[in-house]
C-alpha cells in the first residue's frame, strides 16, 4: 500500500497541525486493500476470557459535560427538502434512551435505556411490537454494536463492562471487565472480526472469534466520547473530551494523525462510507464536515441552540441527522444545508438517533423514554432530489 507523507501543516485547521503518517485518500477509501480477509494479526490460540469480581461500579455521568457558554447560533429555517414524517412511535422505558441502532438486516430496532432502566430491547420494525428485553448492563446502556454478519451484539455503558450477545435468542453472553470506566461508544469492522470500545478510560480492542481481549490501545487519561471504522477496516477515528480527533491503525497499534476540529468535548464521529469525509460534532453546538484526502473544512453546520448529543450518518452517506434538547435537525452531507426538521414544534430533549441500513427510517430515543421512527422521504422536487443525491 502506498504510504502519504505529508509534512506541512494544513491551514485549513487553525488551531492544529494535522499530523500525517499515512493517512491519505488511499488509507480510508473504498480503493485501498480489500476486506476479502482479515487485515489484523489475530491469536491463533482460543484461550478462554476472564472475569473479575467487581468491587463497586464506577459511577460515571449520566450525560455529557455541559458548561458550554457558546455563542447563539444563527438558526436557518429548515427547507422544505426531504419529507420526513413520523411513522411509529414505541414506548417501553419511562426515562431516558441512551442507544440505539438497527439490525444489519433493518427489520429489529436495538434500544438501551438509562441509568435506571438499562434494558436492552428488540422491537420489530414492522409492526412496532417489542419481541425482547432484557437488563444487559447494571447501570445505563451507552453504546450498542452489531456486527454485520448479524453473529454478534455487544453492548456496554456505565458500569464500563463490555457484553457480547446472540443477537437472535439474546443468550450466550460473555462479560469482559478490562475496562473500568464508562464505555461511551462502540464499533465493529465490517469484517466483524474486531469489536472497538472507546471509554473514559481509553480504547480496547477485542476478537469476536474467538471472543477475547485483543489489547488496549489508549489508556488512561484520554477520554473517549465516539468512534468510527473506516471503509477499509482498520483505520479508526475516535473523538475526545479536549475536542480532538485522532487517528488509529489497529493492524499496527499507533496513532497516524491527529487534529482538533473543535474546543469542547466531541459527541458524535463518522468517516463516510466512501472514505472521503469525515464529520464531527460537539458540545460546541456545531457540527464539521471534512475532506480527508486535503484537510478542508468543507461545511460548518450551525443550527442547535443547545449541546448536540449525537449524530447518525445515513449508510448511503448522503445526510447526517443531530440531536439535542431542541429536537432534531437533518443535514445534506454534500451541501451542508439544512434539509429537515422532524419535530414542528415543542421538540423533546433527544439523546439517541439511528439510521436503518436502506436510509430510509431514522430512529430517536428520547429524554422521556419515547422511540420515535421516522420516514425520510424521496425529495418533493427535482431540484432538491439532485442536491440531496448528488455524489
Amino acid at each position: 500500500m502506498r504510504d502519504f507523507i505529508v509534512s506541512q501543516v494544513l491551514t485549513s485547521f487553525p488551531q492544529i497541525a494535522l499530523k500525517v503518517g499515512f493517512l491519505g485518500l488511499c488509507l480510508l477509501s473504498l480503493t485501498c486493500e480489500s476486506n476479502a480477509q482479515s487485515p489484523y494479526n489475530l491469536p491463533e490460540d482460543d484461550i478462554t476470557p476472564y472475569e473479575r469480581n467487581r468491587e463497586e461500579i464506577i459511577d460515571a455521568p449520566e450525560t455529557l459535560p455541559s458548561e458550554l457558554t457558546p455563542p447563539e447560533p444563527l438558526i436557518p429555517e429548515a427547507e422544505k427538502v426531504l419529507q420526513v414524517v413520523p411513522f411509529r412511535k414505541l414506548n417501553g422505558y419511562q426515562f431516558v434512551v441512551d442507544s440505539l441502532t438497527f439490525s444489519p438486516d433493518g427489520t429489529q430496532l436495538l434500544s438501551g435505556g438509562g441509568r435506571n432502566e438499562p434494558f436492552l430491547k428488540v422491537w420489530s420494525v414492522e409492526t412496532g411490537k417489542e419481541l425482547q428485553s432484557v437488563r444487559a448492563q447494571q447501570t445505563a446502556i451507552k453504546a450498542i454494536a452489531v456486527g454485520a454478519n448479524s453473529q454478534v451484539l455487544a453492548t456496554s455503558g456505565q458500569d464500563s463492562d463490555v457484553h457480547l450477545w446472540n443477537l437472535e435468542a439474546l443468550n450466550n453472553r460473555l462479560i469482559f471487565f478490562e475496562q473500568e470506566l464508562a464505555v461511551m461508544a462502540m464499533a465493529i469492522t465490517p469484517d466483524s472480526k474486531i469489536l472497538v470500545s472507546g471509554a473514559l478510560d481509553g480504547i480496547w480492542l477485542w476478537t469476536l472469534d474467538p471472543r477475547r481481549p485483543f489489547y488496549q490501545l489508549l489508556g488512561y487519561g484520554n477520554p473517549v466520547y465516539a468512534l468510527s471504522i473506516a471503509p477499509n477496516g482498520y483505520v479508526v477515528a475516535s473523538g475526545h473530551e479536549d475536542g480532538q480527533v485522532k487517528f488509529w491503525n489497529i493492524r499496527e497499534g499507533n496513532i497516524e494523525a491527529e487534529f482538533r476540529p473543535h474546543a469542547k468535548p466531541i459527541s458524535g464521529v463518522f468517516i463516510t462510507p466512501d472514505g472521503q469525509k469525515l464529520i464531527t460534532a460537539s458540545l460546541d453546538r456545531t457540527i464539521k464536515i471534512w475532506d480527508l484526502e486535503t484537510g478542508e473544512l468543507l461545511h460548518e453546520l450551525l443550527g442547535h441552540n443547545q449541546i448536540i448529543r449525537s449524530i447518525a450518518l445515513s449508510p448511503d452517506g448522503k445526510l447526517v441527522a443531530s440531536s439535542s434538547n431542541d429536537g432534531i435537525r437533518i443535514w445534506s452531507v454534500n451541501t451542508g444545508r439544512l434539509v429537515a426538521k422532524p419535530y414542528a414544534s415543542d421538540p423533546e430533549w433527544v439523546q439517541s438517533l439511528a439510521f436503518s441500513p436502506d436510509s430510509r427510517l431514522l430512529a430517536s430515543g428520547r429524554w422521556d423514554g419515547q422511540i420515535d421512527l421516522w420516514q425520510v422521504l424521496i425529495p418533493l422536487t427535482q431540484a432538491t432530489s439532485t442536491e440531496v443525491n448528488q455524489e
